[in-house]
């Protein structure tokens, strides 16, 4: 993923990635879901699932 908040996730391995995904939805749990931290994060959230999904879809095509 190219962009800043991509980056974030895109340093992390699969491992911790996945750690802090959980993270982030226990937080999301926390928060109020009009707050603009809710907002803020769930963005974050969005991101990461991106970062989820390109490496699944890399690993599918290196099985291929």
């Amino acid at each position: 993923m190219g962009d800043d908040h991509g980056d974030e996730f895109a340093r992390l391995d699969d491992s911790a990635l996945l750690g802090r995904r959980a993270e982030m939805r226990a937080e999301l749990a926390r928060l109020p879901p009009v707050s603009p931290a809710h907002v803020e994060l769930s963005a974050r959230y969005d991101w990461s699932t991106q970062e989820v999904n390109e490496r699944a879809r890399k690993a599918w095509l290196a099985a291929r």
